[in-house]
């Protein structure tokens, strides 16, 4: 299985559930292939506003210790499409059935605008109810090794 990898410190471990924070701009971040690097894109990914992130830790990794991350390139894509492309088409489509609602009366923007702010409405609501099954344990970010 391909991975997405990014350095990242355990930051703490509670009720059993790891949670790390990554370490600046690992790899290849810093040079010209930082748009299309996969390691610079996990690491954007991980580090816009440093904040915790749950993880799988199947080697007992401590609290402070330097480790490496990984994600499935599959579930980040996945995951990535869902989160994108489900608003968008849930808005465009809202706003064909209100304008095909309005027909041809007077309040077409208005109709086009409601349907498209209910499809986006009910597509957050589909992500939030189905966001388990986004990520199901498989998906989630593992703790793949400790950094010497």
């Amino acid at each position: 299985i391909a991975m997405l990898e990014s350095e990242a410190t355990v930051v703490r471990i509670e009720n059993g559930a790891t949670y790390v924070e990554a370490q600046g701009s690992g790899g290849c971040g810093g040079n010209h292939c930082s748009t299309t690097c996969s390691t610079a894109i996990l690491t954007r990914l991980f580090s816009q506003n440093p904040k915790a992130l749950q993880v799988n830790n199947p080697i007992s990794a401590q609290v402070g210790e330097r480790v490496v991350v990984g994600l499935a390139e599959g579930a980040f894509l996945r995951t990535a499409l869902a989160v994108y492309l489900l608003p968008l088409s849930a808005l465009l489509i809202g706003a064909a059935l209100g304008l095909f609602a309005a027909g041809h009366g007077e309040a077409r923007d208005l109709y086009a605008g409601l349907g498209g702010l209910a499809g986006l409405v009910l597509s957050a609501l589909a992500l939030k109810l189905f966001a388990a099954k986004l990520s199901p344990g498989g998906m989630q970010p593992i703790i793949l090794r400790r950094l010497s």
